[in-house]
């Protein structure tokens, strides 16, 4: 389970942990004991595919996406571009610094989780089973539940300290495309046109424009950097129907 800005993506991730163990669940209790420990692997295996992915989603998908790029595209800003203006932008990292706490708190549970499912066999389930007989049902499912929800309360444990530390979110593009119909950005960032639910800023200094909205008490931050943010900020003005706040 990565790091998640909001309420609501929190909440999704946990519900999807919840039908995993469900599901990985129902197949031990009905595969022969010797093979309990591969199930076991490809659970391991596919709470570390959803984390990576989470971490680093890539092009959003869907139908907003295709109505996005339906449109003409006006501007390509290319991750080459984005990563020589960051490097020039002083104020950045000072910015970061709390995303990168909440990041290594996201890590640390992830080393916490692989320990876990490393000592379990050999410290926690002969605990588990000396409560009663180890080939009844009940003991069966206790066992695997115990090894299953742990690591998702792991998890969940982190997100909410990640949440505690962070105030603001910020989400820099690396590229972006920019069209008549909306702007698509990665990672996972796509946004059609006319711009609602979120205000828009720029900064000329700095050459970026960024949306910002509340999600409870976070601020989240998408950020485009471009060269020439005056541009930017006019074609977003433009086709978004939105008015581009400048600051500082």
């Amino acid at each position: 389970m990565s790091y998640y800005p909001t309420r609501r993506g929190l909440l999704r991730s946990v519900a999807i942990g919840q039908g995993i163990i469900a599901l990985f669940i129902a197949i031990n209790l009905f595969v022969p004991t010797e093979y309990r420990g591969y199930i076991t692997t490809a659970y391991f295996i596919v709470f570390i595919a959803i984390f990576s992915y989470s971490t680093f989603r890539q092009r959003p998908r869907g139908a907003l996406t295709r109505d996005i790029v339906s449109g003409r595209r006006l501007l390509t800003i290319k991750q080459e571009e984005v990563s020589g203006l960051q490097t020039k932008d002083l104020e950045l990292v000072n910015e970061l610094k709390p995303l990168l706490k909440a990041s290594g708190l996201s890590i640390l549970s992830m080393v916490v989780i692989m320990l876990w499912f490393f000592l379990y066999p050999t410290l926690v389930r002969p605990h588990i089973t000396s409560l009663g007989s180890s080939n009844s049902m009940l003991m069966q499912v206790i066992d695997l539940l115990v090894l299953y929800e742990v690591p998702v309360a792991i998890s969940l444990t982190m997100q909410l300290l990640s949440r505690k530390i962070l105030r603001r979110y910020l989400n820099i593009l690396r590229s972006a495309e920019i069209y008549t119909t909306g702007i698509v950005g990665l990672p996972g960032f796509a946004l059609k046109f006319p711009v609602e639910n979120y205000s828009v800023r720029a900064n000329y200094t700095r050459k970026f424009v960024e949306f910002v909205r509340k999600e409870g008490r976070i601020e989240i931050l998408h950020r485009i950097y471009y060269s020439d943010p005056e541009r930017l900020a006019d074609i977003i003005s433009r086709y978004g129907k939105v008015r581009v706040e400048r600051y500082p």
